[in-house]
Formats: structure tokens, sequence, C-alpha cells
């Protein structure tokens, strides 16, 4: 079976690995309880889309997975309160179910948070819940467009 982000990341040559997790996965915990002990917890990111509460428009964030989103930073970076999307609005921006975004399948803008670039490999979502998907950050980086920001807190 192959997933869909595995045919963009064979056409951009960039190298991956997929994780196949023992049930459906949702969230960072259950990545971390279902992958048998097979990744890194520190590497998991998490690809959260928010909807601008006014403008309704949409943007990806890409956090780390110990990391929480600071609304009030989002506020004055996207210039309005922001909300995280709905279940139908995750579909609509990535194709895919809220737990299994995955950054390779946007149709929207990607933004970074600048904590996730002290991380050599990232897994997370690979648009599938049963697997997650590891490859190197600068291959990300060097890939998509995006921006880095401030967008986090840690817990």
């Amino acid at each position: 079976m192959e997933i869909k982000v595995e045919k963009i990341l064979q056409n951009k040559n960039i190298g991956y690995k997929l994780i196949k997790l023992s049930e459906a996965a949702f969230s960072v915990s259950d990545v971390i309880n279902n992958s048998g002990g097979t990744i890194n917890p520190n590497e998991i990111c998490k690809t959260i889309i928010l909807r601008g509460k006014k403008s309704g428009k949409k943007f990806a964030v890409l956090l780390r997975g110990i990391d929480r989103l600071d609304f009030s930073k989002a506020k004055k970076i996207f210039g309005e309160e922001m909300a995280i999307a709905t279940a139908e609005e995750v579909l609509e921006a990535s194709g895919v179910e809220p737990g299994a975004v995955c950054p390779f399948l946007l149709n929207v803008a990607l933004f970074i948070d600048n904590k996730v670039l002290d991380l050599e490999t990232v897994n997370c979502g690979s648009g599938d819940h049963l697997y997650g998907i590891e490859f190197k950050l600068k291959d990300l980086l060097n890939n998509l467009d995006h921006q880095t920001i401030d967008i986090s807190k840690t817990l």
C-alpha cells in the first residue's frame, strides 16, 4: 500500500521512513504509544490548521509535539484572533482528517515554529492515521515554501 505523500517525497528525491503504527493515531501521545518505541518522541511534530476568526483565512503551523500554540503570538503574527480549524476545514486545507495532517500535502501557507529548527529529523503525520513519516528537516525546509515564526510555548 502506498501512502499519498510517498509519491511526492519520491518525486522530490527526499529520503524518508514510513512508520507503521499498531493503531490509528490522532495525537502525539497516540503516535508514541502506537509506534512500538521505534521513534524518538522529541522528533515528533504536529501540523495544526488555523483559521482567522474574522477573515476565515487558513494557515498551517508546524510545531514540535511537546509545544503548544500560543494564541496571543498567533494574533500578532496573523493580525487577527485565530482558532483551530474544524475537521471540515482541516480536510479542505490538507486533504486529510485532523491528526493525519502532513506538511507535504497542504494547500495553505505553511509556517514553521522556530523551535522545530532545533531538530535534525522530523516525524509527523503522513496523511494516514496508521502511519507516521520521518525525514530530515533540511529536506522539508529545502522543498516547501514556508515562513519561520515564533508561535509556540513549551508546557
